[in-house]
């Protein structure tokens, strides 16, 4: 496996842009490919706008305050970019330790699961599809609501404005794009987690990382935090214009929010639990044997010391260590606190943190900024 294998460094994008000396998977050079797609996506809309006076008035729904349009291009699109380099780096570190848990008789089918994504990887064919599906989603996709009942700077009934057919054919395209590219890299990461779950791994219940020795692999999964920050995104962004200009009260979606962090948060941790089988098995059976250990042990510590022989034991007190019975204690607690889910309590916040954050701002829409900073501190005060 090479040095910087990495599920981010692969594909037609990776090697335009790396042909090109600026990776969008380099963290030198993500920022600059950030701001080119806000400055071939936004500024001519702005401009548009501008021109026809709909940027900051002139029509019920000006630019400036349509916040599905910057929640998902202002922020969504350049987080999309930014967070490759994190995400490339979080990948090779994770992959090369993989090896490491492999037992020597798996190592020739580690070796080929890798081989298979790495040409899944490399094919141009899947971002060619995924390029001809976001233009597609031009013709079979809405992108934005039109606003039949109310002037917009989209649209004039059926009619798009020259802002809206370039945010249509350009904007959209190029977020769906990157997008579904994320998505493609995060179904290789799924392949590759249920590819490892089935391989003979070298695990050990009293690890000191509480998951047998594979809780990296939460540090590793944690690469896709951008998917449900995205998501979150789209669903603010979507639900402010309604309860803006649409009339619809905020209570009224307060299902379709809890359902919408329940389901993102659910499904980026839902392949974690392929190795809670495997890891189950180990705790179980690490239980048992450190508690027929934890016996022998116990029954020769009262022998030595208390003088009451029971049966023949094997020990590890003969090693001559007197503290061998706390250790041994010490390291049954551990195996008895191991998770059978690979994802330290941390990862599993920044999850929830980057599903719910996105989602906080719809507060000031029905409590303004003023009120909320002086209830929250005459709670503290």
């Amino acid at each position: 496996m090479d040095e910087r294998y990495s599920l981010m460094r692969g594909g037609l994008l990776y090697r335009l842009t790396h042909a090109g000396g600026a990776a969008w998977t380099e963290r030198a050079y993500a920022p600059w490919v950030a701001f080119a797609l806000l400055m071939v996506v936004l500024v001519p809309v702005v401009v548009f706008c501008a021109m026809d006076s709909r940027l900051l008035g002139g029509v019920a729904v000006p630019l400036v305050r349509d916040y599905t349009v910057w929640a998902r291009f202002l922020i969504a699109m350049p987080a999309l970019v930014l967070a490759a380099p994190l995400a490339d780096e979080r990948m090779w570190r994770s992959l090369s330790h993989l090896r490491n848990l492999v037992q020597q008789d798996d190592e020739a089918n580690f070796e080929r699961a890798l081989a298979k994504l790495r040409r899944w990887r490399d094919s141009p064919w899947p971002e060619l599809v995924l390029f001809a599906i976001a233009i597609g989603g031009v013709f079979a996709a809405p992108t934005l609501p039109l606003y039949d009942h109310a002037t917009s700077w989209r649209n004039e009934g059926a009619q798009l404005t020259p802002a809206g057919l370039w945010l249509s054919w350009v904007g959209f395209p190029v977020f769906r794009f990157l997008a579904l590219l994320w998505l493609w890299r995060f179904l290789l990461w799924v392949c590759l987690i249920a590819r490892f779950s089935r391989l003979d791994l070298a695990l050990h219940a009293a690890h000191p990382d509480g998951c047998g020795g594979v809780g990296f692999l939460g540090y590793a999964h944690a690469s896709f935090l951008v998917m449900p920050f995205v998501g979150g995104l789209l669903v603010a962004g979507s639900c402010a214009v309604e309860v803006e200009h649409l009339g619809v009260r905020l209570s009224s979606l307060h299902m379709l929010l809890g359902g919408y962090a329940v389901f993102a948060i659910g499904i980026m941790l839902a392949p974690l639990l392929l190795l809670t089988p495997k890891l189950a098995a180990l705790k179980r059976n690490s239980l048992l044997a450190y508690g027929a250990l934890g016996t022998d042990t116990s029954e020769e510590f009262e022998n030595r010391w208390l003088g009451r022989a029971r049966r023949a034991a094997a020990p590890i007190l003969d090693g001559g260590d007197p503290s061998a019975l706390a250790d041994l204690t010490a390291v049954y607690a551990t195996a008895s606190r191991m998770g059978t889910v690979p994802v330290q309590r941390w990862i599993l916040l920044q999850f929830i943190g980057a599903t719910l954050l996105p989602l906080s701002p719809l507060l000031l829409l029905v409590m303004p900024l003023d009120e909320l900073l002086q209830k929250l501190f005459s709670m503290l005060v």
